[in-house]
């Protein structure tokens, strides 16, 4: 175990990791991400000055985008998550659920980028979400979100440990896939300095779907789909991809 003689205490996603959030992902090259969503978006749109991001996390991709000249907005729906993005972003960040976001005016460009479309847990939530994004943009304008595959979930992260300590904390990560529900489980431990008899204990679910099943929903909805690319790139993207884009547009 990472860590003994402690209590562990179950927290809701994303409120202990949190604090820790940008380390654990210090992986990710968010400028590559921001890159790709201006790429994509100037691909299917002559013009994109507002981007808003439904799921801006700690803010790292919307600090990217407005390093390269655009107007960006963003929510989140952990309060936590925002706090910390509000101290490192100089723009408008809410607390709002991706499917009932609101603001006062249109915009040219909307995103939900690493996944985070995964989060929602059925049919229903998907078609809310796209329902709402699509109120949210000005005539012609863009969705682009992305999703995690099912040959990521089983190929990729299949029993995934992992083990890091900083500064501030230590965490441990344990993924696992549930083949028959579909879901993918991130579970988190996370012992911070400050608080050492604590161990905060977070269990993120995510539901795999189909790159066809996403499709046959996004035909449900008001949008037309002029864009299905495998991660981070031009091609198309199918169920051998581990990260699939996709640019709805209104």
């Amino acid at each position: 175990m990472l860590i003994k003689r402690a209590k562990k205490i179950t927290v809701a996603p994303y409120s202990a990791l949190a604090g820790i959030y940008d380390f654990v992902m210090n992986h990710v090259d968010y400028q590559r991400w921001a890159n790709y969503v201006v790429l994509v978006a100037q691909k299917h749109s002559d013009h994109v000055r507002s981007i808003v991001d439904l799921s801006c996390g700690t803010g790292s991709l919307g600090l990217q985008l407005k390093q390269l000249g655009y107007e960006v907005s963003g929510c989140d729906s952990s309060v936590e998550m925002i706090r910390i993005a509000r101290q490192k972003l100089d723009a408008p960040i809410w607390c709002a659920d991706m499917r009932h976001v609101a603001m006062q005016s249109a915009a040219d460009v909307i995103v939900s980028l690493y996944d985070s479309m995964n989060y929602l847990p059925d049919n229903s939530s998907w078609l809310q979400c796209f329902k709402n994004a699509h109120s949210l943009l000005k005539p012609k304008g863009l969705f682009i979100f992305d999703i995690s595959t099912l040959h990521n979930s089983i190929d990729v992260f299949k029993n995934y440990v992992e083990k890091e300590k900083s500064e501030k904390a230590a965490y441990l990560r344990k993924s696992h896939f549930e083949k028959d529900r579909k879901l993918q489980v991130n579970y988190f431990e996370i012992r911070y300095k400050k608080s050492p008899e604590i161990i905060f204990c977070e269990t993120h679910k995510q539901r795999i779907r189909k790159v066809q099943e996403i499709e046959e929903m996004i035909r449900q909805t008001d949008f037309e789909l002029v864009g299905c690319y495998s991660g981070f790139s031009l091609q198309p993207g199918s169920e051998e991809s581990e990260r699939v884009h996709f640019v709805l547009k209104k």
